[in-house]
């Protein structure tokens, strides 16, 4: 099927909208912006009572399940009492949030600064780091080294740390020159070296752009705890963290952990650094801390980072709603629910249920890997596997994909990586990250529907399945 004519197709299903009547003023229109009138548990409902899967939990920030009435009552509780106070003033809900999230974050890291989202807290962790150096005499250091193909938000601060040319191209005069590293990938790895030693040789990448850009330059080095782009869902070797948290050590480098996306329970431990025993010395946290039923993000930093604010320096920054009441009242009891009911363990539990059907998928001739731990599983999704390419651009496979998906019943989170992109030597990923209060059942369910999307998807691209 050519490129229109699956463009068509995707435009045909149900449950497709198209940007006029009532969404004609709503800017930047989404193909498959199913219309949402209800949500609860891992389910989605429009409005001719259709139920969908929410495959994805949102983008991976629905760990606790849609429409949770006791985050619900702990919202309206707080706003009975005060919805809004200036960041200024004492807030006991922020006070106790925060102490929350202390029980539970590694090492020394403790003391949060809370934002609204991924993007403000990358933003904020990179200046804490900053005037953590000026502050400490080392005013030269400066640059924020970052992984090439990385994420980090889509301000211009943080794209110019993704290092991604797809989604700079119009923005790229505007944003900071900052060094960028390789991220750690198992492809290329020589059959002789063993992935501990393969691991270290990555992470020495690290030392390398130090001693060519000045470490006397540099401020931090900021990363997510898992692969992102072709490599989604990849935990590198516990070598790679330990090495590179070695040579941050040695270069007085800050060591920025981005959490958005792994924090709070979604790789089947609070944080992903915990798997390989490293701790950063800030943190950055998104998505799941409130679950998405509010705008919340934050930066918890180490005792060291803390000290100089500690002792009376004042944080050059601010944003009208940090650690707005309401979304500290939302996540607070985000944390509460995530222990009483135990849904981190059920994240490392589901999350092994979907490594047992791996072959099932693999199985199929456009899936070349399943990749993860808990509910952040992942799948490279290719046009060949002797190849590893992903389909081009102009055949517009992802949004075919997500409109097949649909008719199944499945909701899957756009990845970016599709029609933004031009055709390369590596896959699409596509999550499999539900909320983590999934039961086995309903994975099964998932499972089966995902099943039957890869192959009528495969059979309208014309992807041979013998």
């Amino acid at each position: 099927m050519e490129g229109s004519q699956m463009t068509e197709h995707a435009r045909n299903l149900p449950g497709v909208l198209e940007p006029e009547g009532v969404w004609r003023n709503v800017f930047d229109y989404h193909p498959l912006d199913v219309e949402i009138v209800r949500a609860e548990g891992v389910y989605l409902f429009d409005p001719d009572g259709n139920k969908y899967m929410d495959a994805t939990g949102g983008p991976m920030a629905v760990n606790v399940g849609h429409g949770d009435k006791r985050i619900a009552d702990a919202i309206n509780a707080q706003m009975q009492n005060y919805a809004y106070c200036h960041p200024y003033m004492a807030s006991r809900i922020r006070a106790d949030f925060c102490n929350a999230i202390a029980e539970h974050t590694p090492g020394d890291l403790g003391p949060t600064y809370l934002v609204s989202g991924g993007s403000e807290a990358v933003e904020t962790a990179i200046k804490i780091a900053r005037q953590f150096h000026c502050l400490t005499g080392n005013e030269g250091k400066h640059k924020i080294v970052g992984l090439y193909g990385s994420y980090h938000g889509m301000t211009l601060g943080t794209m110019a740390l993704s290092g991604s040319p797809a989604y700079n191209k119009y923005f790229d005069p505007m944003m900071p020159r900052w060094p960028h590293i390789p991220q750690y990938t198992d492809v290329g790895r020589p059959a002789d070296v063993d992935r501990d030693e393969w691991g270290r040789r990555c992470a020495e990448e690290l030392a390398h752009i130090l001693h060519y850009e000045g470490a006397g330059t540099v401020a931090a080095f900021i990363a997510t705890p898992v692969g992102v782009g072709s490599d989604y869902g990849l935990f590198a070797p516990d070598s790679y963290w330990q090495t590179i948290r070695q040579i941050c050590d040695d270069n007085n480098v800050l060591l920025i952990a981005d959490e958005v996306v792994t924090g709070f329970g979604r790789t089947g431990k609070w944080f992903a650094m915990e798997h390989f025993g490293v701790v950063p010395d800030l943190m950055v946290m998104g998505k799941g801390i409130a679950s998405s039923n509010m705008p919340l993000g934050g930066v918890t930093v180490s005792e060291r980072i803390n000290t100089p604010f500690k002792d009376g320096a004042r944080f050059l920054h601010g944003f009208t709603n940090q650690g707005h009441p309401l979304a500290c009242a939302a996540g607070l009891a985000v944390l509460d629910v995530l222990e009483r009911d135990k849904l981190i363990d059920n994240a490392r539990i589901r999350g092994a249920q979907v490594s047992n059907n791996r072959d099932r998928l693999v199985a199929h001739p456009t899936v070349a890997n399943l990749t993860g731990r808990g509910l952040l599983m992942v799948m490279e999704l290719v046009e060949s596997k002797e190849t590893g390419a992903y389909f081009d651009g102009e055949r517009d496979a992802e949004h075919l994909f997500q409109s097949v998906a649909l008719t199944h019943g499945l909701v899957f989170y756009s990845s970016l990586y599709g029609s933004r992109r031009g055709a390369v030597a590596r896959g699409l990923p596509m999550w499999i990250s539900p909320p983590l209060t999934i039961t086995e059942s309903e994975l099964d369910d998932l499972l089966d529907r995902l099943d039957a999307t890869l192959t009528e998807w495969e059979s309208l691209l014309g992807v041979n399945q013998a």
